[in-house]
């Protein structure tokens, strides 16, 4: 069977089918003097083993959220949100590798896939270029890619989706992660200051004073015969020594480490940056905390990628029609029993909930008719209350007065009686 021929050469050239370049009038004058391009830097920050747990749970988090599309413009793009924004990543890594990038470059940059022969959009893909940085074509605002591999690309900056955490000097991009870099230092030399302890602890080292006065080459010798009695080969582990040594006193090696209080400065510093704590990162969060960490970061991530999705999918027009695009996440999964089951019950009788919705917190499957919206009997519009009120008095009374009459019917048929009698 014939090889079939790929139809890119690389991922570059899926992406941006070719490297479209415009002629330039300068750099884009923005209002701060701050250059207007974003290097990826990412200075060890992904490297230290507690950023990068840090990192990791945040797009973990992140990467459950569900994308919800309004409107009906744009289908191919939003279509593919649902499982797969490009051909590399299904949704939920598509959601971690943003989350990742903004937590480590303070911005991340996302791209539309584009039907090869129209300028439909068909996809996304969260892209790391080298450099970036904005210029002027023609009075508008256009970005210029530049990979590691040498590749380059322009885009319109209406077209290119940027997310940005720490944004102040800049109008475009956020400001880096260089604030933490005292932290990450602090860190590196906890290592090394452990590796060293560890290092001289495993070895076995003696001062000696010679009995008498010797010149350097029987200092070394002697030096060299001692050093002979701490290898490996010493089973029972005593060094004896002979009159040639006054004493032999052992060195007890001193490592200074990072004390327990210091150390959790320093953990805080990171968790702090990152807006998490250690219970998220060792997924021991009880309900309140892990709430607390989706509205202070989960949430916030969510609302931001929504907008810029939004506006880099649809029109200014198709916007105010109502089209949109929305990341949700059901944070009661992570709720107790009891409260998933108050809240459910409290929603479904009210109509807020379906009984699939109802399902879906406590993971069980969709049945036949759980889509419809049902509400209790007793529940009546705020509006209608004086109205419904009226009319069931009013048919109160007409019931009352009806059985006072046959009550009045009967007494006076009971009088008739006795009085024959």
């Amino acid at each position: 069977m014939a090889k079939r021929t790929s139809m890119f050469r690389s991922m570059f050239d899926a992406v941006f089918h070719k490297p479209i370049m415009q002629a330039v009038d300068g750099y884009f004058q923005t209002f701060t003097a701050y250059a207007p391009r974003f290097a990826t830097w990412s200075g060890g920050i992904y490297e230290a083993e507690l950023t990068r747990s840090i990192i990791e749970r945040n797009a973990d988090h992140a990467s459950k959220l569900k994308p919800e599309v309004s409107g009906t413009a744009q289908r191919l793009a939003t279509r593919s949100l649902e499982w797969q924004p490009n051909p590399w990543m299904t949704t939920p890594q598509f959601l971690h590798r943003i989350s990742t990038m903004l937590d480590v470059c303070d911005t991340c940059l996302i791209v539309p896939i584009l039907d090869g022969s129209t300028e439909t959009i068909t996809g996304y893909y969260p892209v790391l270029p080298g450099q970036c940085e904005a210029y002027d074509v023609s009075g508008t605002l256009w970005l210029k890619l530049s990979f590691p591999g040498g590749d380059a690309t322009m885009l319109e900056w209406s077209r290119v989706g940027v997310l940005t955490r720490h944004q102040f000097r800049s109008d475009l991009f956020g400001d880096g992660t260089n604030v933490l870099n005292p932290t990450l230092e602090l860190m590196h030399a906890q290592n090394e200051a452990e590796k060293t302890a560890i290092e001289q602890g495993a070895a076995i080292r003696f001062i000696g004073k010679m009995s008498q006065n010797r010149n350097p080459e029987d200092l070394e010798k002697a030096r060299k015969e001692f050093n002979k009695q701490l290898g490996s080969a010493n089973a029972g582990g005593i060094a004896v020594y002979d009159n040639k040594y006054n004493d032999v006193k052992q060195i007890t090696p001193q490592s200074y480490t990072v004390d327990a209080a210091q150390m959790e400065r320093i953990e805080k510093a990171a968790y702090r940056f990152f807006g998490s704590c250690e219970d998220i990162v060792m997924n021991k969060a009880d309900e309140e905390t892990y709430n607390s960490f989706y509205e202070g970061r989960t949430e916030v991530f969510a609302v931001q990628l929504g907008y810029v999705l939004t506006c880099m999918t649809f029109t200014p027009n198709e916007i105010a029609y109502g089209n949109s695009i929305m990341f949700s996440a059901n944070r009661l999964e992570f709720a107790s029993n009891q409260t998933k089951l108050n809240v459910v019950t409290s929603l479904y009788d009210r109509g807020i909930m379906t009984g699939n919705q109802g399902a879906d917190v406590f993971q069980l499957p969709h049945y036949e008719g759980g889509d419809r919206h049902v509400i209790r009997g007793e529940y009546i519009d705020l509006d209608l209350i004086s109205e419904h009120t009226s009319e069931q008095a009013a048919k109160a009374a007409e019931v009352n007065a009806n059985v006072a009459a046959i009550d009045g019917k009967k007494k006076d048929g009971d009088d008739d009686a006795s009085q024959a009698e």
